[in-house]
């Protein structure tokens, strides 16, 4: 795969998707929104680098799911246990929508553009020529879209949202507690959005549902944890305080809310920069036995501190990354980023060295 555009994260790009759900898990719907993401995955790390374009549906907050604090998102069953949790974090997304599902839409461009572990997207052209653009993410939240289900795709509960710009959302539940599944958007002004999507995610679910193409797992990645249960309770108590509310925000990442703290964790795949220069106003701090970390503190009406560590790095810059977020409104005052070390400090014993 070639790309354009090396994609070059802040801190605070790379822990964003974590730390706007965290912000906003009061509001009960959006506007639909453009975020852009990056990348082109073949595995844990990016080899190139693209654009990867993500719009949110109108009326579908992506909001977190609550948990059980005692046992994680692994806790619920899945519909099939072909859709089992620790199966779909390993699920590279590029590689389950392949080039032989989408060729009967059209030509597929070369380049996939992928973003997390587990989104990934291809900007194709159909048959005519005309733009059709495919994005499909695996394990994404289904809080909106479980109550929603009342259709049926490929055996399994399914949803789907057109928007006016043409802009098609078809999702299917794998498993509903907590309600996580696979998602496929679609963006094509000529044609019906929505058949197109609604065939493409058939044959994707069918192939993960009977042999899935899988990362290679590198040593020192952290892709197979399950990041709700790997820090130990007494590290989430001191992070985020007494009682805290365990929220799931994906395959990958995890959050710890009370009244006055959002703590959030997320594993993920990054572009890693010349000297590790994640973000031009970072600070460099000692977490112990030869760790560094990464961070940076947002001073804004909901100051936040993102503290970035590099677990794994291969020769082209491609490497995953433990993102850890303690974020609080400016009336609570209290040291965000003594939080973020100490959480630090206390979970990086527990991930597999490289």
């Amino acid at each position: 795969m070639t790309s354009n555009t090396a994609f070059r994260p802040r801190i605070s790009e790379i822990t964003s998707t974590v730390h706007v759900v965290s912000r906003i898990r009061a509001v009960l719907a959006i506007a639909a929104a453009l975020v852009t993401l990056a990348g082109c995955a073949s595995g844990p790390g990016l080899d190139k680098h693209v654009s990867n374009r993500r719009t949110v549906p109108a009326n579908a907050a992506n909001t977190a799911n609550t948990v059980d604090p005692t046992s994680g998102q692994s806790s619920g069953k899945p519909v099939d246990p072909a859709f089992a949790v620790e199966k779909l974090r390993l699920v590279d997304p590029c590689k389950l929508m392949s080039k032989d599902l989408l060729e009967p839409f059209g030509k597929p461009d070369t380049r996939y553009s992928g973003s997390a572990y587990t989104r990934c997207s291809n900007y194709m052209k159909d048959t005519s020529g005309k733009d059709l653009n495919f994005s499909v993410e695996v394990g994404y939240q289904m809080s909106y879209e479980l109550s929603k289900a009342t259709k049926q795709l490929a055996g399994l509960k399914s949803y789907e949202q057109k928007l006016d710009s043409g802009a098609c959302f078809i999702s299917a539940i794998t498993q509903e507690n907590p309600p996580i599944g696979v998602r496929m958007q679609v963006g094509y002004k000529t044609g019906d959005a929505c058949e197109a999507g609604r065939k493409l995610l058939e044959s994707v679910i069918k192939k993960l549902k009977s042999n899935p193409p899988k990362y290679t797992v590198k040593k020192g990645s952290p892709i197979e944890l399950d990041p709700c249960t790997v820090p130990d309770q007494a590290a989430i108590k001191e992070g985020s305080g007494e009682g805290a509310r365990m929220l799931l925000y994906g395959l990958h990442s995890c959050g710890w809310n009370t009244r006055t703290v959002n703590l959030t964790l997320d594993f993920r795949l990054t572009y890693v920069p010349k000297d590790n220069k994640f973000d031009d106003k970072q600070t460099e701090v000692d977490l112990g036995n030869g760790v560094k970390g990464y961070q940076t503190l947002q001073e804004t009406a909901y100051p936040t501190c993102n503290l970035l560590v590099l677990l794994t790095k291969d020769g082209n810059g491609n490497g995953e990354v433990v993102a850890i977020s303690v974020a609080g409104s400016k009336e609570d005052q209290f040291d965000r980023c003594a939080k973020a070390q100490a959480f630090a400090k206390a979970l990086l014993p527990k991930l597999p060295k490289a």
